[in-house]
């Protein structure tokens, strides 16, 4: 019996190492395909910020801002409408990326991105259904592989280096500038198998997690202003509610 469990035991093991090579295989794989490519997409971001960088050059700048996207409003809806196709996720920010979009190779159009890569502490309440097809676009080599509890999430704008000035594109005004190590509690749609979290409302689905307090400064979205008026901005008022609609759910 022991050397059953053994040999048991070491498929285990060997099968796990055998999932973790591949996946750094393929990160690596994918990493050099991306050093390859960021100097292409570094050169398309020169050209389409050209004016904008010249003349900062010629006035002795160091640094370009350009101002962020304005967002498509999004439905003011309730926690109860929204979680009937959100999850209700606590999440912390480990990592982060700058990458830079070039939606079309053809034309020169480039803007920049911060991805950042969290850890799903809790799901508070789940998604309905999790799409498993795979992206259609190439999520940053560095932050990969992602673990089952890990996942990431993307925003316009961050800082980039090019010819000697700092280029910052600014969050675009639906945007979250997310702290490294921080807690974030987040309405929001899984994607992807998992591998991309989508807030459901921009910013105001997004609620900064300090001692168990909820902080948003969106107070004007009706979402805001029932977790503050039902729950008080508290995370476990909040949960108990949550899981009493589960109950009932059932």
């Amino acid at each position: 019996m022991k050397v059953i469990l053994y040999i048991a035991i070491g498929l285990v093991l060997l099968s796990g190492s055998a999932w973790l090579w591949k996946a750094k295989m393929s990160a690596s794989r994918q990493q050099t395909a991306a050093d390859i490519q960021r100097p292409k997409n570094e050169n398309i971001l020169r050209d389409y910020y050209r004016e904008d960088i010249e003349s900062a050059k010629k006035q002795g700048k160091k640094e370009v801002i350009l101002p962020g996207g304005i967002a498509t409003p999004t439905p003011d809806l309730s926690l109860e409408e929204l979680l009937r196709n959100y999850g209700l996720l606590r999440v912390k920010v480990i990592d982060k990326e700058t990458t830079i979009y070039v939606s079309i190779p053809e034309i020169p159009s480039a803007d920049i991105e911060t991805w950042y890569k969290v850890e799903i502490l809790e799901t508070l309440h789940p998604q309905r259904k999790v799409s498993d097809e795979q992206p259609p676009f190439e999520l940053p080599s560095r932050l990969l592989p992602l673990l089952p509890s890990e996942s990431l999430m993307v925003e316009q704008g961050g800082v980039i280096n090019v010819d000697g000035v700092t280029v910052v594109r600014e969050v675009c005004t639906e945007g979250v500038v997310y702290f490294p190590k921080e807690e974030y509690l987040i309405v929001g749609y899984l994607d992807y198998g998992g591998k991309l979290i989508r807030p459901s409302s921009g910013r105001a689905s997004v609620f900064h997690v300090i001692n168990k307090r909820l902080m948003s400064g969106q107070k004007e979205r009706r979402l805001v202003r029932e977790i503050e008026e039902k729950y008080g901005n508290d995370l476990d008022r909040l949960r108990s509610g949550v899981q009493l609609r589960l109950r009932r759910e059932k």
